[in-house]
C-alpha cells in the first residue's frame, strides 16, 4: 500500500531550532573572570602588567605590535572580517548584534570606574610605551572587548562544520595576540584585558544567539547595508590617525582589504539581484 502524500504545510515537518551552543558562550568568559579574580586577589595586576610588558617588549618590535593592536580597534575589526560578507555574513551579522552591548559594557566600565592606565600610575621609563600615551579610562580594555566579542562570534557561528575547529583555533590565536597587545604597547594592565574580553565574548554570544533569530543577513538587502556600512568604515581608515604611527601603512592595507572585501560582497549582490 503506498501512503498518500501530505501537503498540508500545518502537518509537514518543520525545521528543528538551531542548537546555541550555551557551553561554549557561557565556560570562556567564566574562566577568564576566574583568572581576573587570581590577578585582584592577588594583588599581582601591577607587577602582572611590568613583567608581560618588558617579556612581550622583547618577543616583537613595536611596529609589530602596532600592527596587531590596530587590528583590534573596532574599525580594524570591520576590515578584516569584510571579506566573510560575501560567504559567511552571519559572522559580520553576530558581530553588529552584539556590539551595542559591547559598547554599553566597555564604555560604561571606563566611565563608572574610571581608572588610571599605566602610563597614569607608573614612571614613563619603567615600562615599554608604544604610540599614543593614554592616562585615563583603563578598566576595561576596548579592544579586549572587541577581541573578546568576535573570537565568540567565529567559535559559535563558524559555518562550516569540516573547518570550524581551524577557523575556532585560528580566531583564538588572534583574539589572543590582540589582547596581549594591549599589554604589550602599555596601554592596559592584565584585569583591563581579561575582564574586557570575557564581557566581549558574552557580548558575542548574545549576538550569535540574536543572528539565529534575526536573520536579516540572509536577505540580499541586509548584506547590502552591512557591505555599505564597512565600506564607509574602511575608507576612514585610509584618513584618520589611530596613534600608532608605525603602523601607519599598515593602517593603509588594512583599508585597502576591507574596501575591497565590501566592494566584492556589493558585487556579489548586485548579480544576484540581476
Amino acid at each position: 500500500m503506498h501512503s498518500i502524500p501530505n501537503d498540508d504545510p500545518d502537518t509537514l515537518p518543520q525545521p528543528v531550532a538551531e542548537a546555541f551552543p550555551v557551553r561554549w558562550a557561557v565556560a570562556p568568559p567564566a574562566l577568564l573572570v576566574v583568572l581576573a579574580a587570581i590577578v585582584f586577589l592577588g594583588g599581582h595586576n601591577q607587577a602582572l602588567f611590568l613583567h608581560a610588558n618588558q617579556l612581550l617588549a622583547r618577543a616583537a618590535s613595536p611596529a609589530v605590535w602596532s600592527a596587531i593592536t590596530l587590528s583590534g580597534s573596532v574599525l580594524g575589526v570591520m576590515a578584516l572580517l569584510a571579506p566573510s560578507l560575501k560567504t559567511r555574513p552571519r559572522l559580520l551579522a553576530s558581530a553588529f548584534l552584539g556590539a551595542p552591548l559591547a559598547i554599553l559594557f566597555s564604555e560604561g566600565g571606563k566611565q563608572g570606574f574610571d581608572l588610571m592606565r599605566p602610563a597614569g600610575v607608573l614612571a614613563t621609563e619603567s615600562f615599554h610605551l608604544i604610540g599614543q600615551k593614554l592616562y585615563v579610562h583603563s578598566f576595561p580594555s576596548g579592544h579586549a572587548t572587541t577581541a573578546g566579542l568576535v573570537a565568540a562570534v567565529i567559535v559559535l557561528a563558524w559555518p562550516e562544520p569540516a573547518s570550524r575547529l581551524r577557523a575556532a583555533i585560528g580566531g583564538l590565536l588572534a583574539a589572543a595576540l590582540i589582547i596581549l597587545s594591549r599589554i604589550a604597547v602599555g596601554a592596559h594592565w592584565p584585569l583591563d584585558v581579561l575582564v574586557g574580553a570575557a564581557g566581549g565574548w558574552a557580548c558575542g554570544a548574545f549576538g550569535v544567539w540574536l543572528s539565529s533569530r534575526l536573520r536579516f543577513w540572509e536577505r540580499p538587502g541586509g548584506v547590502r547595508v552591512m557591505a555599505t556600512i564597512v565600506l564607509a568604515t574602511s575608507l576612514s581608515l585610509l584618513f584618520i590617525k589611530l596613534g600608532y604611527p608605525d603602523a601607519r601603512l599598515y593602517q593603509i592595507g588594512l583599508g585597502a582589504w576591507g574596501i575591497g572585501g565590501a566592494a566584492a560582497a556589493l558585487m556579489r549582490d548586485r548579480e544576484t539581484s540581476s
